[in-house]
């Protein structure tokens, strides 16, 4: 039977004011109406919950994750066996969920039947969007190989091998990492945070090879995404019409690239949280990367939002753990945006991302009932996202995976 919740600050995602004694009707796995509690016609055997007090928003979705991150010890997770490493990831999907992030768009790592194993209710798990393997060069980020040519991948079974050089060995990869199931293709064009060896801002393919991987993605159907911090590398991923620049710390140095990312409506999808998070824990290369960064990315950031580009939640921070995805939000309040602003870039920016703007991301008639109910209002203090005494209710689909809710039924 239909379920309604009602007396609740209605928060629907769309940047709209909230609606305060709103209400939504869940019949299913979708919205059936949602609004004022006055406007709503409630059918008969219907199951009515007050939530006065509370606040009925979308489930947030982290547009740049790793659920397949265990922590960075790949040498222990070598001698695991394998079964358990699976255990772990399912591990990972569960409290991810649990933590209200009903979608998450996987940039490389997950294989495809993790994604099938949720969609078939076998395990409990956010909605997948999956980028399979992280296309890159010899010797770039995702390049599992040390220099004595030790490999240290301890890959999922089903993900191609990640590594392609030249235009063509990368329009070949391309086609092997959708074949293998990939949902978006993921290349990094520069060095990261996290790698000894490379620096965010050095070049990690050329251009031509760039605009091989963007426009096979496109013949393939498929949209792209770019690990990339600044400097040629990002300059090469905005001109080859990249769908979507991952990290971009450093791209308020060349206000022109923002200026052509606003023309083509590229996303920007900054990751705070694994920043901080290198910062504060990381390796002591890693923290010194991370410090230096933290003004500029905070800057592009903002001056993203001055052009309209489209600024959308993820954090990239599974190897540090799960279910702390909300974190992303308090600090993207802390580099500029309103608690708004976060909670928008956080739903219906990051579902259009993913591209599943149709079906979830706003609270809207005849989307997929993915919400979350909170007790207390995040436009005061974005934080309590993360505190998950606080999340009354996670529904994905109509279905709640966290209840505590039920007894005022």
């Amino acid at each position: 039977m239909p379920t309604l919740l009602t007396g609740g600050l209605l928060i629907d995602g769309s940047g709209a004011a909230p609606v305060t004694n709103g209400a939504i009707l869940i019949d299913g796995e979708r919205i059936r109406a949602v609004g004022h509690a006055r406007e709503i016609t409630v059918p008969s055997g219907t199951t009515v919950i007050d939530v006065a007090g509370k606040t009925i928003m979308p489930g947030l979705i982290d547009a740049h994750d790793h659920m397949c991150h265990t922590g960075f010890d790949r040498a222990a997770r070598l001698a695991s066996p394998l079964s358990l490493t699976m255990m772990k990831v399912a591990d990972n999907l569960r409290v991810t969920l649990e933590a209200g992030i009903t979608t998450v768009r996987d940039a490389g790592g997950l294989d495809a039947g993790f994604k099938l194993a949720v969609e078939q209710g076998l395990i409990p798990g956010p909605r997948l969007v999956l980028g399979v393997s992280i296309i890159s060069r010899t010797g770039g980020i995702g390049d599992p190989r040390l220099p004595n040519g030790a490999d240290l991948s301890g890959d999922l079974p089903g993900l191609p091998w990640p590594v392609a050089d030249g235009v063509d060995e990368c329009r070949r990869k391309v086609r092997e990492v959708v074949h293998a199931g990939a949902d978006q293709v993921k290349l990094a064009s520069t060095g990261g945070v996290n790698s000894d060896t490379l620096t965010a801002i050095d070049v990690a393919y050329t251009y031509e090879e760039v605009a091989a991987i963007a426009d096979e993605a496109r013949l393939q159907g498929k949209r792209s995404f770019v690990h990339a911090y600044g400097g040629p590398g990002a300059d090469y991923a905005i001109r080859a019409g990249i769908d979507s620049i991952e990290h971009g710390a450093y791209l308020c140095r060349e206000p022109e690239w923002l200026d052509r990312m606003a023309a083509q409506g590229t996303y920007l999808v900054p990751t705070f949280m694994v920043i901080e998070l290198h910062r504060t824990k990381g390796s002591p290369f890693a923290q010194f990367k991370a410090a230096q960064m933290r003004e500029e990315h905070a800057l592009t950031m903002r001056m993203a939002l001055e052009r309209g580009i489209p600024v959308a939640m993820g954090t990239d921070a599974g190897a540090y753990g799960h279910g702390h995805n909300a974190v992303e939000l308090r600090l993207m309040v802390e580099a500029g945006m309103t608690p708004m602003q976060a909670i928008v870039a956080s739903t219906k920016v990051a579902a259009e991302c993913c591209e599943l703007g149709d079906d979830t991301g706003t609270l809207a008639v005849g989307k997929y009932a993915d919400l979350l109910v909170v007790d207390g209002n995040p436009l005061n203090d974005v934080a309590i996202l993360d505190q998950q005494s606080r999340l009354s209710l996670v529904m994905k689909g109509g279905k709640a995976y966290v209840d505590r809710l039920t007894h005022v039924a």
